[in-house]
This record gives C-alpha cells, structure tokens and sequence, in this order.
C-alpha cells in the first residue's frame, strides 16, 4: 500500500502508539514504543512473550494502531496484520537494531523473554480536529 506523504510523517515524528488487540470478542488497548520502518512499509514494535497482547496476537493476528499528534491537530487509525518474530533469525536482528535506534527504552526491545511485532499496514483512517475524515487503503 502506497502511504501518503502526510502520514508517513506522522509515523517518523512519533514514537508512542496505542495498539488494540482483541481476542473472544474481548478488546484489550495498550501503549507502546513504535518505530516505522519506511523501506518496508512497516511498524516494528516489542512485547514480553507472557503478556496479554502477545498471546492475543498469537490467536487473532488482526491488529489496529493509533499515531496522534497536537501538531497539526491530526490522527490515524492503522489497520492491518501483525506477526510476531522471537530472537533468533537475521531478519529479527536487523528489525531489533532499527527498533533500537527510534526507542531509549532498551528495557522494552532486548532480552529473550522480548518478541518484536512486526505490523502490516493494509488500511489507514485520518482525522483532523475539524472532523475530517480521510481513506486510505482497501
């Protein structure tokens, strides 16, 4: 998916998201450090392997983020899939140090017990404090 210029600096200027996950019709919403990786068109994020999101994704791999930001006065609603990769591959070393470099929280990203969520972005929702409304994707 092609994602506006726009929105693509909204993903670079910040680093906190809130993620909602849902399992048996149960929804469950969290923060969490993020870092777009613009190459791939993809959002790296990190979580313990024990927690609630984690055993969440692993059923329901259907995941919505949320970027805001108080200038300008925009939001976006990212929908899409979410795969979670544990320590081990080349792939995951690579999306761990890139992860790294955006978040000062390394707490968060290294350690075994730390699985990296990496989300696809499918279909994006933008406002704007005029109720604006814009579509992009599917």
């Amino acid at each position: 998916m092609e994602i506006p210029k726009e929105i693509k600096t909204l993903l670079k200027n910040n680093k906190l998201c809130s993620m909602a996950t849902c399992w048996n019709n149960q929804p469950y919403l969290s923060l969490m450090n993020f870092t777009y990786l613009e190459s791939e068109n993809k959002v790296i994020l990190s979580t313990k392997k024990n927690s609630r999101k984690y055993k969440n994704i692993q059923k329901n791999k259907n995941i919505s983020l949320l970027v805001s930001s108080d200038s300008p006065k925009k939001s976006a609603t990212f929908l899409g899939k979410a795969l979670t990769i544990s320590p081990g591959d080349e792939k995951e070393k690579y999306y761990r140090k890139m992860h790294m470099k955006n978040c000062d929280m390394p707490q968060f990203i290294l350690g075994d017990e730390i699985s990296l969520i990496i989300f696809e972005i499918e279909e994006i929702i933008v406002s704007d404090s005029q109720d604006n409304v814009k579509y992009f994707g599917e």
